[in-house]
């Protein structure tokens, strides 16, 4: 089996998203789950870096789309290929990355690459296996899990069964995670009988790939973790005089949300399941143009 820091070396490179990204825990408040966070856009001073945020977003594409093993490989080809412009290869590669994403459909990759990104980030967790896309019409979204990731647990094997929302009509937070809850349990009661449909494709870096298979053929013991990232369109105002007071005032919004929600939303759900969910709640102001920014 593989060691933490084995695992950790094949993680995607995040930082430089998250340094635009402003992330605080949510445990305060009352709510079922193993662990809730909020994240938004960072601010400087008055400003929010929501330029920034798009950008190094998008630039993951490539992370999202090959392996690092197999970007060096398909780089020396082009290279090779290219008469070794450097510029020009990256270029192709590039080109060939944002092919993978469906035109005119940016929710699903935005969210998509969201939760790539934030499962790396927070649980050291990196891409196992995805759905396999199940009809060659590139506008049909697919159903089932967005992704799975694996991390270790005192040695353990944990497979982190990853969902992202995205929700663009307002006012609508507690619909968003009721929908976003329920889609995450069905994944998760699915997940057994669809291992089938889960592919290890060009994303997958080469030492993980023994292990996806074992994963696939039940010959490894592993638990489930649930992660739901839920971004969502917020309308509440918030300012303040610098970015300290803005964050602050972000911050509260996110929980005062989440402290409007009723216990009978999490009654019909298995105490055990829900004990294993990470939920992230992402707010976005005037998010249908944040995405139309965002389509690569």
């Amino acid at each position: 089996m593989i060691s933490q820091a084995e695992l950790e070396k094949l993680l995607a490179h995040t930082d430089a998203l998250f340094n635009h990204v402003y992330h605080f825990e949510c445990h305060d408040v009352p709510f079922p789950g193993k662990t809730r966070r909020g994240a938004a856009i960072a601010y400087s001073d008055l400003g929010e870096r929501r330029p920034d945020f798009v950008r190094e977003l998008r630039n993951s594409i490539v992370d999202w789309v090959y392996s690092r093993s197999r970007f060096n490989s398909m780089l020396d080809e082009e290279l090779k290929e290219r008469g070794y412009s450097t510029a020009n290869a990256v270029s192709h590669i590039v080109q060939l990355a944002n092919s993978k994403f469906r035109s005119g459909f940016p929710r699903g990759q935005f969210g998509e690459l969201l939760l790539f990104n934030f499962m790396q980030h927070f649980f050291k967790a990196p891409a196992l296996l995805r759905k396999m896309p199940l009809t060659t019409n590139p506008a049909v979204e697919r159903h089932g899990a967005d992704a799975i990731h694996l991390g270790l647990a005192d040695v353990k094997p944990v497979i982190y069964l990853g969902e992202a929302k995205t929700y663009t009509s307002k006012y609508q937070f507690a619909n968003a995670l009721e929908a976003a809850l329920s889609s995450i349990v069905k994944a998760h009661a699915d997940l057994l009988n669809e291992l089938d449909l889960y592919v290890y494709d060009e994303f997958i870096e080469e030492p993980l790939r023994a292990i996806a298979k074992d994963i696939k053929r039940n010959k490894l013991d592993f638990q489930v973790q649930l992660v739901s990232v839920i971004s969502y369109t917020e309308t509440v105002k918030i300012g303040g005089s610098d970015s300290a007071a803005t964050l602050a005032a972000l911050e509260k919004t996110v929980k005062k949300h989440i402290g409007t929600i009723k216990e009978e939303l999490f009654e019909s759900h298995s105490e055990h399941l829900l004990a294993r969910m990470h939920f992230f709640f992402l707010p976005f102001w005037n998010l249908e143009s944040l995405l139309e920014d965002f389509e690569p």
